[in-house]
């Protein structure tokens, strides 16, 4: 028995065209570029941060006697997620945590069906001094706002929910 060989063909696309043409740029310059890029969209991120936190504020403030719903506080995650998208691209490491925490927070609240308002508003007024805008604080300043949201969490035994490296997550103990 023979076999015969059979061709394989194998279409040519517009991309297989670009990547096989030489040229271009080098990848420093496509980072640049991509830097930029996303730079350029600050104005818009600072805006969203705003209106996700005054959005978060709102509902914090409206709960009555100290509780919340459960459809407040997973609106309050909806918007925690706009906040942490936009400072963790941007930079602000301190409300990225802070928001985290929250969200940490709010979760936990959720799943044992409590609608207890206080922790969720002392991590709101956290991020209201934490804003891009707001008052500027020192990295000890910083710090020790992060030391007293994990003393919430430890009291109420939430562990950090976010993916990441433990430093990243549970912010640092001051030292007395």
């Amino acid at each position: 028995m023979k076999r015969n060989a059979k061709m394989i063909h194998f279409p040519t696309t517009r991309l297989t065209e670009l990547a096989a043409r030489s040229g271009g740029i080098t990848r420093e310059q496509a980072v640049e570029e991509a830097k930029k890029s996303v730079e350029s969209l600050r104005d818009l991120a600072l805006e969203t941060i705003e209106a996700a936190i005054r959005a978060i504020e709102a509902i914090a403030y409206s709960a009555k006697r100290n509780w919340m719903s459960q459809a407040d506080m997973k609106e309050i995650l909806i918007q925690s997620d706009h906040v942490v998208t936009m400072a963790a691209t941007f930079g602000f490491d301190a409300l990225e945590c802070a928001v985290k925490s929250l969200c940490d927070v709010t979760d936990g609240l959720i799943t044992r069906e409590s609608g207890e308002a206080a922790p969720i508003i002392v991590h709101v007024q956290t991020m209201r001094l934490l804003a891009p805008g707001s008052a500027v604080l020192t990295d000890e300043q910083s710090q020790y706002l992060m030391s007293e949201l994990s003393k919430v969490r430890e009291h109420f035994h939430f562990a950090p929910l976010s993916v990441g490296a433990k430093s990243d997550t549970s912010p640092p103990e001051m030292a007395q």
